[in-house]
């Protein structure tokens, strides 16, 4: 049993996972009819995720929503305009506090959100997740 530095139990996440829950979220993005003319990862977390989710939906344009030390760099966000739909990726949703701050700095835009993993249930249609924890053991993904 490993513990992490808030002394909650850790969770390894196999790269396996991480390539059937890529595949789980773009099944469902694909049930939902929807499209998307770029992806957006959230960084550093998003990264990969981002990355894997363009090769399964085919989607050749990937940009990078900027996010240091759980603060949104609004200076260096992508130029996004109002005409094209964004797929934003993150690895998981955990306390919603990346999501709110790239939530208010994207909203006018057309945008879903994807998560490999939650911590809630999501019942939106602009929200596709891969798995839905259990649990609030600590994940720690293969990239880290």
């Amino acid at each position: 049993m490993e513990i992490s530095e808030n002394n909650s139990l850790k969770e390894h996440c196999s790269w396996e996972e991480i390539e059937s829950l890529t595949k789980i979220v773009a099944d469902k993005i694909r049930r939902s009819n929807k499209t998307y003319d770029a992806i957006l990862g959230i960084t550093n977390g998003g990264i990969v995720p981002a990355l894997l989710m363009a090769r399964e939906l085919h989607i050749d344009y990937i940009q990078l929503i900027p996010v240091r030390n759980k603060k949104l760099c609004k200076e260096e966000m992508p130029l996004l305009v109002k005409d094209k739909k964004y797929l934003i990726i993150d690895e998981i949703y955990d306390t919603g506090d990346i999501f709110s701050k790239v939530y208010d700095a994207i909203r006018i835009f057309d945008c879903d959100f994807a998560f490999l993993m939650s911590r809630y249930e999501h019942n939106s249609g602009e929200t596709f997740v891969g798995k839905v924890l259990n649990h609030n053991k600590w994940i720690v993904f293969p990239w880290e």
